[in-house]
């Protein structure tokens, strides 16, 4: 089910659910023609946008701000989230579209790899990611029973679902991929299949790994977290997204809030900004964050 099938089935049932774009109508489907009365379309306006917003829902409606890109609708109405909608307490919600390398093709402007630093600094924003379908809809269900401020990284492909173990807990907690004993590996989002296959080819030589995806990362599931990474001496995160800021951090964090004697190994790009205009996976590939470059990475990571 596509983001826009998602977003219809709830507007169905919430009718004080209410549609901002500022040109994104591509990700909307059908909802401009089918809910005319609650699409608004704003132009290349982001910061008008999110104060008419904080205005919606100061009123009683549940806005829906799109922008197309993420960095498009974190970055220029950056102060307008902060100050309008979320130290005033509205509920406003922010789906972050094409997040990471998704339209690296358009050069390094176009690339979201702050996203999720800006938003969860924010205090009061809880910041979600999808990794498949399946969690898409989990995640975007679950934005709208939080009341406040929510943004969500949705990637531009994902599959249709995961074989996770066990018995699959909720989305606010991690969810294994892979049990192994030869140390934990954390990722999110877009990487989630990335990871899983890399993780796989170093099973077969011997390297077993445990693999859990995190899809809310703030407030993370710290105490979950914790638990989990007690159980191993080296951790690594694997994230499209500075390594600063993002899972990276979040697991730092944790690691330090309960004191937990490890070595945690972080996985992601670097403080240096993109240099090419590329598709995602030949950017991904460039910078050692394809299936090979993980392999690779965890390989001397998990020697």
């Amino acid at each position: 089910m596509s983001y826009a099938d998602i977003l219809k089935s709830i507007m169905k049932r919430k009718p004080e659910v209410v549609v901002l774009t500022s040109e994104a109508r591509k990700a909307l489907g059908a909802i401009p023609d089918e809910f005319p009365e609650r699409f608004y379309d704003f132009g290349i306006a982001e910061q008008n946008m999110v104060g008419s917003a904080a205005g919606m829902s100061a009123l009683g409606k549940i806005p829906v701000i799109h922008a197309p890109l993420a960095a498009f609708i974190t970055m220029r109405p950056f102060e307008h989230i902060r100050t309008s909608v979320a130290m005033q307490g509205r509920n406003v919600k922010i789906p972050g579209l094409l997040p990471g390398f998704s339209a690296a093709f358009q050069g390094p402007t176009h690339v979201s790899l702050e996203d999720i630093a800006l938003m969860r600094g924010i205090p009061g924003v809880t910041v979600m990611e999808a990794s498949c379908e399946a969690d898409l809809k989990e995640v975007v269900e679950r934005a709208f029973e939080i009341k406040g401020c929510v943004y969500f990284r949705i990637p531009a492909e994902m599959p249709a679902g995961f074989d996770y173990c066990g018995k699959v807990p909720g989305i606010d907690r991690p969810r294994l991929l892979r049990k192994g004993k030869k140390g934990l590996v954390i990722t999110s989002g877009g990487m989630t299949p990335i990871v899983l296959s890399a993780v796989a080819a170093l099973a077969e030589s011997g390297t077993d790994l445990t693999l859990a995806n995190l899809c809310v990362l703030d407030p993370a599931p710290a105490k979950d977290l914790a638990s989990l990474m007690s159980n191993f001496d080296k951790i690594a995160t694997v994230e499209e997204h500075f390594i600063t800021g993002g899972t990276g951090s979040i697991i730092a964090e944790i690691i330090a809030d309960y004191g937990l004697g490890v070595k945690l190994f972080r996985v992601g790009v670097n403080d240096v900004f993109p240099d090419r205009y590329a598709k995602r996976m030949e950017t991904l590939a460039y910078i050692g964050l394809d299936s090979k470059g993980i392999i690779e990475k965890l390989g001397r990571i998990f020697r």
